[in-house]
């Protein structure tokens, strides 16, 4: 063959994935008999026959199998090339769904998505903040910001970094219960837990050695967010994710209290749904949102 006929290649490769010259020519939007002499006519530039035709069905020869399945590649990698061209010339827009847990979605996603819509004005956000497990094909969810490790392997995932917990109080709190200087005050000071895991589980970093520690809980949520206000007001001490107090050791609303113990680390990850193609809007929103989270959060 000198030349090909992408269209007649095209043709091919949709009816093979259609099963019936009906369905092909309802894909393609064309005729039927206009997809049947498309065929024919690959077949005769090739000197091959590629399908064994009755008045029902089709059945893929053996070199027509080996055909379509270089041929399938060579379609959907231009077809690909196609819209991300045609997507790129053109201005972004439409909605990007996105998860995360309600305290993480709470604390970083505002400054990101605003700075995104600064740049993409006519992109619009649909958020599902929650502390459940989001499926993420299910729920038509776009991007997912996921805390610990994956279960799901038919993700694409990004690891932004990793979080762990630490023990936090006020100052007025450590001047009133000064759990600070004995780790044995702590099984009688106020404790903040959270709901799920009413234990205290903590690693010595020293030697790695794993520790159960005497609780009193005062008050328990299943937000760690809300632990923290409380842990400001001077109402117990907690156990909680560090970038979520950044802001407050920092300017001495809390202090970070027995720093030798913590929780293991866990991964942060940027998910999506491994699908074939992937809109512009979505790449996009990810690529920024991957690096302005770890460069705020987890670098």
């Amino acid at each position: 063959m000198e030349q090909f006929d992408l269209n007649q290649i095209r043709t091919f490769v949709k009816l093979v994935q259609a099963g019936s010259f009906t369905k092909a020519a309802e894909v393609l939007k064309q005729p039927k008999s206009r997809v049947s002499r498309r065929l024919s006519a690959l077949e005769k530039d090739l000197g091959v026959q590629l399908i064994y035709r009755t008045t029902r069905q089709f059945q893929l020869t053996e070199m027509g199998r080996v055909y379509y399945e270089r041929a399938r590649g060579l379609i959907e990698g231009l077809e690909t090339l196609s819209g991300e061209v045609s997507e790129s010339t053109s201005e972004i827009s439409g909605v990007i769904k996105v998860t995360a847990s309600d305290d993480m979605g709470v604390k970083q996603l505002p400054l990101i998505l605003d700075e995104f819509t600064r740049q993409y004005p006519r992109v619009r956000f649909d958020l599902y903040l929650t502390q459940a497990y989001v499926d993420l094909v299910k729920e038509s969810v776009d991007v997912g910001i996921r805390i610990g490790n994956l279960k799901d392997s038919s993700l694409k995932a990004r690891k932004i970094g990793t979080v762990r917990s630490v023990l936090i109080a006020s100052p007025g709190f450590l001047e009133r219960y000064r759990v600070s200087e004995d780790l044995e005050k702590l099984s009688t000071a106020p404790y903040l837990a959270m709901t799920q895991n009413p234990k205290l589980e903590v690693v010595r970093a020293t030697d790695s050695k794993r520790l159960v520690l005497k609780i009193n809980p005062v008050l328990s949520a299943n937000n760690p967010a809300m632990l923290l206000k409380m842990a400001v007001l001077g109402k117990g001490y907690a156990f909680i994710p560090e970038f979520l107090c950044k802001e407050e050791l920092r300017d001495g609303r809390l202090v970070h209290i027995h720093k030798n113990l913590r929780s293991d680390e866990v991964p942060v990850s940027l998910v999506s749904p491994d699908t074939k193609e992937t809109s512009q809007k979505v790449k996009r929103f990810m690529d920024f949102a991957f690096k302005r989270l770890k460069e705020e959060y987890f670098g």
